[in-house]
């Protein structure tokens, strides 16, 4: 007989206790809590099973949000899985700072490149009711997932997905483009991502192949005063801030997340 105690009490031996903790939880389809109110509890032999299945993987690295299928994203949650890249908190440095664009400009139309699970597009469309978003990727896989979180928030008649390369798939202008595209160093392949879609993270020798073509064909496809907003390594601020700058012919601006990294490259076309 093994109880919530004796398998919480396990699971430490292996994984960080917070993990151990959101883990049982959805195994278990309890709030965290009760874990801790009521450990005498015992579990069915299907419940242990499942706790110990999920502990075990966890501790072969792979990431939690794929465990659950889940990551909450500017206070939304979303389903992930391994087509799609887990979306990260300093991304929502790109989403505020592209609504703060829609409220001040009264921009109607955006473009998400790179899409992946749609976190983007789907944050968006919620914080700004006015505006219709395309969500680009060129992964099937990711569209899917993408097509997903977008009918479970309810957005789909806002936001329109289509498959292709980068910005390709435009045939007007829109008012406002981000991209939260791969900017990481082939060279650098990092252990700690080895479960997330490499496709959704490497970028050729220094991490920018993708975002220079992206900005390469941003003249054809931003409106007159439209912005854009690519969110970047730090270390590559400068590259990208100057290579909007030669594209568009406007002043570009980096800013910051709350860690205190440079993480947006800015610039709006006048």
């Amino acid at each position: 007989m093994v109880t919530r105690g004796d398998a919480r009490r396990a699971a430490l031996e292996r994984i960080a206790a917070l993990d151990a903790d959101v883990l049982m939880a959805h195994a278990l389809g309890i709030p965290k809590e009760a874990l801790y109110a009521h450990p005498e509890v015992t579990l069915s032999t299907a419940e242990a099973l499942g706790v110990s299945a999920l502990v075990l993987r966890r501790a072969a690295g792979e990431p939690v949000a794929y465990l659950r299928g889940s990551k909450e994203f500017h206070g939304h949650e979303l389903a992930v899985d391994p087509r799609v890249l887990i979306p990260r908190p300093e991304t929502e440095t790109l989403v505020d700072a592209a609504l703060a664009f829609v409220r001040r400009s009264g921009a109607r139309t955006a473009a998400d490149v790179g899409s992946g699970s749609g976190a983007i597009a789907i944050a968006l469309a919620l914080g700004a009711p006015s505006l219709r978003v395309i969500a680009l990727d060129a992964s099937p896989g990711a569209l899917e997932v993408a097509r997903l979180n977008i009918a479970r928030h309810g957005v789909a008649d806002r936001i329109e997905v289509r498959e292709g390369d980068l910005l390709a798939p435009l045939d007007a202008p829109v008012d406002l483009v981000v991209a939260n595209l791969p900017y990481l160093r082939d060279p650098e392949r990092l252990a700690s991502l080895a479960f997330e879609p490499a496709i959704a993270l490497y970028a050729g020798a220094d991490g920018l192949s993708l975002v220079r073509r992206a900005i390469a064909d941003l003249p054809r496809v931003l409106a007159p005063r439209g912005a854009a907003f690519f969110e970047i390594d730090p270390a590559q601020a400068g590259e990208v801030a100057r290579s909007l700058e030669v594209a568009v012919g406007s002043a570009a601006l980096v800013l910051y997340d709350l860690a205190g990294d440079a993480r947006v490259v800015a610039v709006e076309r006048s």
